[in-house]
């Protein structure tokens, strides 16, 4: 079967995924050359030591987010809208409630600043710049919430847009503050925390727009539904935590073993990892476009356009992190040069550790892929695993011994080894227990199936009702059922081709899929006429009688917009 609608939508998610992620990145990676240039080593390295408490907020609104989102998107897919808002409101509900406990280390400042590992040198720069960040918690949070929910509703595009006023916002304004007005690292943290509040607004938007299938509203879990968010975006959520702790263990090794330069070392690792953003960005785009399309087929019980979607996400990772490695890995001296290190650190050790992280990349790709891949189709299980071995447990076995050894060049010697394993572990779980096996046997196999692809023009009228014809007779399905089902398709499909084909120049196509389940007839139909709905389109007398008559006689009648595709689900 064409499975053009499944790798049409893939790719309008990922295209807008990766533009958030990458502008997210953008921003942060501005935020580092700003400090490490207007600022010194000392601002760099107090940059590097604040990024676990970022991550601490990536946990709570990703783990939630994605966890909740999995579960809403599988909801859509299903035509269970009510439901889907139930999850959402208490979603939105939770997200606030942990944004507001996140300032709780404003209580005990010092004792948090230490605790990350500031120096009695870096120690006042610390304070100045996460005063401020720990003040603007709940925002980090709920954006992350937020943002999740606008993709899974559909809308990827404003989630890009919201990423860009982000980042045009935060350099406008440490450009203001940090330049101008010399407001020093207290700026950098300011013009974060504005731009990411302006970022909250432009995703609230999504929620009045007549589209949308969400509504905002407040109401909280109870233990189980918060432990259900929890466990289903643990795979993806938990990354961020542990990479928390395992920057919170390297950053006191290198202090450790830095043999008297440990703010040089710090900013070094700073500098790598900000340069390991931008194929993360990608690899992260590609997940959880991965996700959410996944989530949606799965509550169509959709295997074959899950499977395609995998492959895409696969080879788009592979060949995504072979450019970004390659890039990487000429420029490293220069990439390092533009963080304000000295020109013999960055073109010594500084490009080393660069080119070093680079033959990591691919591997992190198809790591970051599969666990999202797992996460989206419920086997939590094993995605909560692989991101506990991958960010945490092997990363630290391996990080005592070799950055005692090497320091920051045994640093990134770290990431090869790690993404090695877990590449090697991903081939065993294949290998004894492949998803589509797994899927296969959840996923509810209905009693017989049809689906086909159609252009949309008036010479497929024919050709659809001769498949559906052919198909009655094979079925035997009662003439007066018959007669519907062909009936809806045809009149669906001259309402779009006499209303909704205004760009001439473009390919419109229709799907159609029947099944039967349990003595049920269920039609589901798919169009890629993205402006047009023929429920509420103002035809003449005729058409709108038609559309009502759908309507009313059929157990059940949904007709919304989910991912970039029309969708019709009716029992009949």
């Amino acid at each position: 079967m064409d499975n053009r609608f499944a790798k049409s939508a893939y790719r309008y998610f990922v295209i807008w995924g990766i533009l958030s992620s990458m502008v997210i990145t953008i921003c942060t990676i501005v935020d580092a050359l700003l400090v490490g240039n207007l600022v010194g080593s000392n601002g760099l390295a107090v940059s590097n030591l604040s990024t676990p408490v970022y991550l601490v907020y990536a946990l709570f609104g990703i783990t939630l987010g994605v966890g909740a989102n999995v579960r809403i998107a599988r909801l859509l897919g299903a035509s269970e809208i009510e439901e889907a808002n139930r999850v959402f409101h208490k979603l939105l509900g939770i997200a606030l409630l942990i944004g507001a406990l996140c300032w709780l280390p404003l209580l005990f400042r010092d004792a948090f600043f230490r605790f990350l590992g500031a120096t009695e040198e870096l120690r006042p720069l610390a304070r100045n710049y996460l005063t401020v960040v720990l003040c603007c918690a709940p925002l980090f949070v709920l954006y992350q919430t937020l943002s999740a929910s606008v993709r899974t509703d559909s809308d990827p595009r404003l989630a890009s847009a919201a990423s860009a006023v982000v980042i045009v916002v935060n350099l406008s304004l440490d450009l203001l503050f940090m330049l101008v007005l010399k407001w020093g690292i207290i700026g950098a943290s300011a013009s974060l925390c504005i731009a990411e509040g302006l970022g909250v607004l432009v995703l609230l938007l999504h929620f009045f727009k007549k589209r949308a299938l969400l509504k905002l509203r407040l109401s909280f879990p109870k233990l189980p539904e918060l432990g259900s968010f929890a466990a289903n975006g643990f795979g993806m959520g938990s990354a961020y935590v542990f990479q928390a702790l395992v920057m919170l263990v390297f950053n006191n090794l290198l202090i450790r073993y830095s043999h008297g330069d440990a703010a040089m070392q710090l900013a070094v690792f700073g500098v790598l990892y900000s340069t390991s953003m931008i194929p993360f960005a990608v690899f992260d785009g590609a997940a959880n476009a991965l996700s959410t399309i996944t989530a949606f087929f799965l509550g169509e019980s959709d295997v074959e356009s899950i499977t395609v979607v995998l492959k895409r996400a696969l080879w788009l990772a592979a060949i995504a992190g072979a450019a970004i490695a390659l890039i990487c890995g000429v420029f490293a001296p220069q990439i390092a040069g533009f963080y304000g290190l000295p020109a013999d650190v960055a073109a010594g050790t500084a490009s080393t550790a660069i080119r070093i992280f680079c033959a990591s990349i691919i591997f992190t790709g198809i790591n970051t892929v599969i666990t999202a891949f797992w996460q989206s189709i419920g086997r939590a299980g094993l995605a909560g695993g692989m991101s506990l071995l991958r960010n945490c447990v092997i990363m630290l076995i391996v990080g005592f011994g070799f950055i005692s050894q090497r320091q920051i060049l045994g640093l990134s010697m770290v990431y090869i080894c790690t993404e090695l394993l877990c590449c090697a572990l991903v081939l065993i779980v294949r290998k004894v227990s492949g998803s589509r096996k797994y899927l296969q046997s959840t996923v509810r196999q209905p009693d017989r199936v049809f689906e086909n692809q159609y252009e949309i023009q008036t010479g497929s009228m024919e050709q659809i009702s001769g498949d559906l014809d052919r198909l009655s007779e094979q079925w035997e399905i009662p003439m007066k059922k018959t007669f519907f089902i062909n009936f809806i398709c045809e009149e669906l499909l001259l309402n779009i081709i006499k209303f909704g084909l205004q760009d001439t120049q473009k390919t419109y196509y229709i799907a159609i899929k029947l099944i039967e389940q349990d003595g049920d007839y269920i039609l589901r139909i798919r169009d890629n006429v993205r402006s047009f709905n023929p429920f509420e389109t103002d035809g003449d007398e005729i058409d709108n009688g038609v559309l009502t008559l759908i309507r009313n006689k059929t157990k059940r009648y949904d007709y919304q917009r989910k991912m970039i595709f029309n969708y019709l689900y009716m029992v009949i």
